[in-house]
């Protein structure tokens, strides 16, 4: 998989974003990120989802509010 962070930087999704999105804490994220924790495989395939256009922002936020 693609490096996280590119995928973050490419989107503008920042890590507390992310750890919304996923379900996780900001810390868990900052964790991935040092490469002291793999990235969970649902956090990478919604990432790819993300990357390759499979999901785009605007569902993505559509679908959360759901859980606000």
């Amino acid at each position: 998989m693609t490096n996280m962070q590119e995928i973050l930087d490419r989107h503008n999704i920042r890590h507390k974003d992310l750890a919304f999105m996923a379900g996780y804490t900001i810390r868990a994220v900052g964790q991935w990120k040092a490469g002291e924790r793999p990235v969970p495989r649902s956090v990478q395939l919604l990432l790819k989802a993300i990357d390759d256009g499979r999901i785009n922002e605007q569902w993505l936020a559509d679908n959360l509010r759901t859980y606000l």
